[in-house]
């Protein structure tokens, strides 16, 4: 059984609700494939370490703790005291930079010591245990969402493990702790402190992960060391559309409540789903309630439809 953790960053205006709401969501998966020390069954939550970006963080973190059983960790407070708001990371080429720089670090020292990352951005919401995805479904050291630019289409590395030449968002990173993994990061770790970087007021990790994995890939070999993209339909972004996939097309919204309804056979496939265009804080907890209920109503139904076939 290999050992993993997940990894979120909090800031102040996710402490008070969207946290909450996301380690609510983790400790609902509970399986006998996570044990402790002791063989008793533990939570994803419990396997959560969440990176604080101030003091004001990691004391509300401090005290979700005591519900959820995660980890609360100080994700270089000097270097971050500057982020106020996860929402204005773009608006300043400091921050932006700074906690890209802190993300990298973190990841460094987890695969550094054995661990299998899996990293997320706080707007998601999931549905199925994303770790029993991840770990079935695929098998490249290296697993990322897709890019903005690539909307519902999978994508799939070129001849010669070539990454498509988009800007990476980096929503969710999955890392198998091993040799050409960890080379491959403390490579993006050294470029990224070691060079001049005009990032156009996007997060440092957003802007270099290509580059360097890409390099990396070229010097050790694609036999050694790959990178692999979630699929869309699968792990839909809002950014990209409102109901998912189908046949690499996005779907729209149907009849329904406000903001319409997903059809069932479409939402039924989803593990999780990445809510970065939400908006501010009510409006992302509102999405994670509205596209929850939409998954456990389509199973629901597909369970009835089963049951009376």
């Amino acid at each position: 059984m290999r050992s993993v953790v997940l990894l979120t960053i909090a800031t102040p205006a996710s402490i008070n609700g969207t946290l909450r709401r996301v380690l609510a969501n983790l400790a609902s998966f509970k399986g006998k494939e996570q044990i402790d020390t002791y063989g008793h069954d533990t939570s994803l939550a419990e396997h959560t370490i969440v990176a604080s970006t101030s003091m004001a963080v990691q004391l509300g973190c401090d005290a979700l703790s005591q519900t959820y059983h995660q980890r609360c960790y100080e994700l270089d407070h000097l270097l971050n005291a500057g982020i106020d708001d996860i929402l204005a990371l773009s608006k300043s080429k400091a921050h932006a930079y700074s906690l890209g720089l802190s993300r990298i670090k973190a990841l460094v020292d987890l695969v550094s010591l054995g661990y299998d990352v899996f990293y997320f951005d706080l707007h998601h919401v999931f549905f199925r245990n994303p770790l029993q995805h991840l770990y079935t479904r695929t098998t490249a050291p290296v697993v990322v969402s897709g890019t903005p630019a690539s909307g519902c289409r999978p994508l799939v590395v070129g001849a010669d493990g070539r990454l498509p030449d988009d800007h990476h968002r980096l929503d969710i990173v999955f890392i198998r702790s091993q040799p050409s993994s960890f080379r491959c990061l403390y490579n993006w770790l050294y470029w990224s402190t070691h060079t001049a970087h005009d990032v156009n007021d996007k997060p440092l990790d957003h802007h270099t992960f290509r580059n360097t994995m890409q390099e990396c890939v070229r010097a050790l070999g694609d036999s050694v060391i790959r990178v692999e993209y979630l699929d869309p339909h699968v792990f839909p972004s809002n950014c990209a559309t409102k109901c998912g996939c189908k046949n690499k097309v996005p779907v729209e919204p149907g009849p329904g409540p406000p903001g319409g309804s997903c059809p069932p056979d479409v939402s039924s496939q989803w593990v999780g789903y990445l809510l970065g265009c939400s908006g501010g804080a009510a409006a992302l907890e509102a999405d994670m309630v509205k596209y929850a209920n939409m998954w456990e109503a389509a199973n629901a139904t597909g369970a009835q439809a089963g049951a009376s076939a």
